[in-house]
Parts: C-alpha cells; structure tokens; sequence
C-alpha cells in the first residue's frame, strides 16, 4: 500500500444499515484545521465531488444512478420507487436500438417515490466478458451519466460503485476508472455543480477516496457526511 492510501486510516466501522453515518478519523499529513463539521464554502461556484456511506436510495440529489439489471442497488432502488420507475424505464428504452439499454448509453426516468427526482439508468459492464470492454464501458457510464445531468439541467448526482457487486469488477479498479472519469467531465464543463459517490462501506469509501487523492493537487475536508474535494486541480503525479 503506498504513502497516499496508508494515510487513509478509518476508525470507525458502521455499516449503511445502522443509524447515520458519522465519517471516520481521517488522518492525512495537514493540519487538522483542515477538518470541518460543515461543507466547505464554495464561493467561487466550483464543482465538489463528496465521497460518503449510505444508502442511495435516500439520497437527496437531484439524480441517482441506477446500474440497471438484477444488482442489488437495481433491486433496491426499484423497490423504494415503486412499480412505475420499471414501466418508465422500459419506455425510456423502447427507442433506442434494439429496444433496449445497451453499453455506452444512459437514459433518465422520474424518480416517483425516491426522495431524488430523477434516475438516470446505464448498463454496468461484467468484467469478466472482456476487461478491456468493460474498462471502456464503465467510463462511458459515467461520461453518459452526466451528460444526460448537465442536459436536463441538474446540479447534483449521486453514484454507486457501479458494476463491484454480481458484475464482479475488481473494486479498486473501478475506482480509479469512475473517480478520473468523473473528474475529466467536472473539469471539462464544471456541471453537475456536486458529484457524489455513496458507498455501501467504509472500505469501498477508502478505495475511492484514494482514487481522487491521487489525481488531485488539493487535500480534502472532512465533513459530517464524509470527505468532500472541493479543488478538482490536478497533482503534479496525476500529469506524469
């Protein structure tokens, strides 16, 4: 494990499913007035990408994505939708080729009786088909992902880490693909104004904190509901 990931220490050990999320101890080598209870100040308007544990289906951003298919973040955020968010998908795809949600694409429904507005739907890649395939689909997830965002004009959306349950792709690798591919479309267009990653644990939080630890030149706060980049600059390592 190198410097970066050994200094990313959780203390605490909660799971979603056991009362709110309090982050961690998380001990970088900067002064801990670094560490705030409250997000940082944004008067400049720059995107934040967050990091938290939770439950997605509970989130309050403008949009969740859902890795369409049998998962279990599909299943659950079916069920706290209700029935129509289905029908709505299978509307939504009836007009792309094929009839169908295929790689590369997303497509956005209602959010019916999710506290998000909207969904935006994409088909996560199984790793095991073709690593190379799904390397390329998993960013394009993403990359689609907030296009469809800044098109309908949304300021916030939330991620899962998609494709590391049943689609089995290596957790770590996955990070690193959705982190530097969310950081690209940030950089490049600054919308959506917050991008948020919730996490089933503690250690997936690490993984993927670590990921954007590497590519960013700024340190991070911490904050009640976890670790919050609100500098997307790039590290002098990022651009070797």
């Amino acid at each position: 494990m190198d410097a970066t990931a050994t200094n990313l220490v959780y203390l605490l050990r909660k799971g979603p499913s056991e009362g709110p999320f309090h982050p961690p101890a998380f001990r970088l080598a900067v002064p801990r007035s670094t560490f705030v209870e409250s997000p940082p100040a944004l008067a400049t308007g720059d995107p934040v990408l967050e990091f938290t544990v939770g439950d997605l289906t509970h989130e309050v951003s403008d949009a969740i994505v859902n890795p369409a298919g049998a998962g279990r973040v599909d299943l659950a955020i079916r069920r706290a939708a209700g029935p129509e968010l289905l029908e709505a998908f299978h509307r939504s795809a009836s007009v792309l080729p094929r009839g169908k949600l295929s790689p590369g694409r997303a497509i956005s429904t209602p959010g019916f009786g999710l506290r998000a507005a909207h969904v935006i739907h994409c088909d996560p890649p199984v790793y095991a088909d073709d690593p190379i395939a799904a390397a390329e689909n998993l960013a394009t997830c993403h990359a689609q992902s907030l296009r469809l965002a800044r098109e309908h004009g949304l300021t916030s959306i939330s991620f899962p880490a998609i494709a590391t349950g049943i689609h089995r792709y290596p957790a770590s690798l996955a990070a690193e693909i959705a982190v530097t591919t969310v950081l690209h479309e940030l950089r490049a267009h600054g919308l959506p104004h917050t991008v948020r990653f919730v996490l089933f644990t503690p250690s997936m939080l690490e993984l993927y904190a670590t990921a954007a630890l590497a590519h960013l030149d700024a340190d991070p706060t911490q904050t009640e509901r976890g670790i919050v980049f609100s500098e997307l600059r790039r590290s002098a390592a990022s651009m070797r």
